[in-house]
């Protein structure tokens, strides 16, 4: 049959009615899909219903009628523009492949999140994945296009409404990483610029190794500073701004400086005091914000590798000023730690330390942890007790491409092609209430995601794992992500996340990004206080995150360290950087007299 894929031109005049139909076959990607193509009195579009527990990755395989492969080389992209039918949210993902073995990741992808209702559209640029570059199809031999979901619920349905082959051109460029950290330098080799004057300030240099010469004559007035060509910063190697500024007018300057990335931007970077005419100052733009975060309250967020551009302007007070920008380079200094890091909860109480895991032997602590389980969060990765490493005080959880059995079990039915370590305290130790404490060293390498966290174990009376963990409606039970992290963001930038209503239709989240820097050792330290109807997280001993609320988690709960591949803001792994390495220095837990209770601690 005649495939919903149509050729759109790029000009207005032909955008919505040149097309050209394209032959192809379709086929469910197994027996759970039904496929129910257009009739004379149904909507546009081909219906997917899905029977729920399916199998993993239900959905459409569209493949050539006549041949191996489509030739779409004079396109730039599809466009699959998809109508959700179903009572819960899901997520679809659209695939374009090369022929081939798919594990060889010859393919181009896109998802979207869908509501009840909602129609959305998936573009999919031929060798671009989020903005950047990917894998490079060769567009003239495309073998397949996959439509699917994860694994499908009840009433699990959606409608594809079309698919079309486009000739926009790419709209984005790769994103600038400013070499050796400097966005401004007065120097030949200077990154390539373009700056934008707002209400009528004005600018000269800033180019060819000349300074940045800017004049304000009133607040409103700044100027923006970005990547040339249509193409933003790439700020992930570092946590601040240093600006160096001269005062090259007559009165004192008071700049102030911000990025602006993603949905977000950082907060207003301002001199301490006014530089005076003929002196220089430094002024610093932070991406660690000072206004502690309420996880009730979503905000927009200031991504650091989608930066758009760095404004300049001055404070409200300020008069007429002049000004000469020498640099503006991105940094990463290292923090000092408050003296109560490590020693002591960050409030006054009667508490005592009731985990102190330092790694100091040479295999893991059995009595603790157990380094094996199911794996939830990936489809790659498999858990091996060897890649949890114990050594020189600390545990090391080693992500590599080494193919075997999950859990080191030659009969179990999962292989996997990646292997990960995994620490987890499930049936050994848990704890209800108190403050919870790690040290971590963070991996750099592309694609990977750890995370420091806890769920609830009620213990063996509760009966099945699924009952022990349960954080559904009206069971007390939550996930606290104190510390997750997707290396694609970059060293210095991770989320924080309360979970809670189960993770169907009632599921609920609060939470969201944090920026941080490291101490001298390359280390971040997160803890968690968590007390009746209140949990609060701590960074570098730093409180960074606050939620009251009486949904507060009221289930004793086990400490858990995962590793894993992937992500749902994420980059492509690349194989040539592994192995890698996620760095636990130590684990402590601390419990206040007065909340504690005979479900903490070890378990027999």
């Amino acid at each position: 049959m005649a495939l919903l894929l149509v050729s759109q031109e790029v000009s207005a005049r032909n955008w919505d009615k040149d097309f050209t139909d394209f032959e192809a076959k379709m086929s469910p990607s197994n027996s759970s899909v039904t496929l129910k193509p257009k009739t004379p009195n149904s909507p546009e579009g081909l219906l997917l219903e899905f029977q729920p527990d399916g199998g993993s990755y239900p959905g459409v395989h569209l493949s050539p009628l006549d041949g191996d492969t489509w030739d779409f080389s004079e396109y730039t992209c599809i466009d699959f523009t998809i109508t959700s039918l179903s009572e819960k949210p899901i997520y679809v993902t659209a695939r374009v492949d090369n022929p081939g073995d798919w594990k060889a990741k010859k393919w181009n992808s896109g998802a979207v999140r869908l509501e009840k209702g909602s129609t959305k559209k998936i573009r999919i640029f031929f060798g671009y994945y989020g903005r950047k570059a990917s894998y490079p199809l060769d567009t003239s031999k495309i073998s397949q296009i996959l439509i699917f979901t994860g694994k499908a619920s009840e009433g699990q349905a959606l409608r594809i409404d079309s698919i079309i082959a486009g000739k926009t051109p790419v709209p984005f460029k790769d994103n600038v990483a400013p070499p050796d950290g400097y966005l401004l330098k007065a120097s030949s080799n200077d990154v390539p610029k373009e700056y934008v004057a707002r209400g009528g300030a004005s600018f000269s240099g800033g180019a060819q190794g000349e300074p940045l010469h800017i004049r304000l004559e009133d607040p409103k007035q700044a100027v923006e500073i970005m990547p040339a060509g249509n193409a933003q910063w790439d700020l992930r190697q570092g946590y601040e701004l240093e600006l160096a500024i001269r005062n090259v007018g007559q009165t004192p300057a008071q700049p102030t400086a911000r990025a602006v990335g993603g949905s977000g931007k950082t907060d207003l970077g301002s001199m301490p005091a006014p530089i005076a005419p003929g002196e220089s100052g430094k002024l610093v733009v932070s991406f660690i914000q000072k206004e502690v975060r309420n996880a009730a309250v979503k905000k927009p967020f200031f991504e650091s590798n989608k930066v758009k551009y760095v404004v300049i302007g001055a404070e409200d007070s300020a008069g007429s000023q002049e000004i000469e920008i020498d640099s503006i380079r991105l940094v990463a200094p290292p923090i000092q730690l408050p003296e109560w890091v490590g020693k002591r909860p960050p409030v006054e109480g009667d508490w005592v330390m009731t985990l102190n895991e330092e790694f100091d032997g040479d295999v893991v602590d059995a009595s603790v942890w157990d380094v094996y389980a199911s794996n939830f969060w990936d489809k790659v990765s498999r858990f091996s007790k060897d890649n949890v490493r114990i050594e020189d005080g600390k545990a090391v959880l080693v992500y590599e491409k080494r193919s075997g059995p999950h859990n080191d079990d030659p009969n179990h039915k999962r292989h996997n092609d990646y292997t990960t370590g995994f620490l987890h305290s499930y049936g050994k130790w848990a704890q209800k209430y108190g403050y919870f404490e790690a040290r971590m060293k963070l991996p750099k390498a592309p694609g990977l995601w750890p995370a420091f966290w806890l769920m609830p174990d009620r213990g063996v009376e509760a009966g099945e794992q699924w009952r022990r963990q349960d954080i559904g409606v009206n069971t007390g039970g939550m996930e606290f992500d104190i510390m997750e992290f997707l290396s694609g963001w970059g060293a210095y930038r991770f989320t924080t996340a309360f979970h809670y209503d189960g993770y169907g239709k009632d599921h609920k989240a609060k939470g969201g990004g944090s920026y941080t820097g490291h101490d001298e050792e390359g280390y971040v330290t997160t803890g968690l206080l968590w007390l009746p109807g209140l949990a609060i997280i701590y960074n570098n001993g730093e409180e960074i995150v606050r939620w009251e609320s009486d949904r507060i988690s009221t289930v004793e709960s086990i400490i858990i360290f995962t590793f894993v591949a992937g992500g749902w803001d994420n980059e492509p792994m690349d194989d040539k950087q592994l192995p890698e390495e996620f760095v636990i220095d130590y684990v402590r837990v601390w419990q206040r007299a007065d909340l504690a209770s005979e479900v903490d601690g070890f378990k027999p």
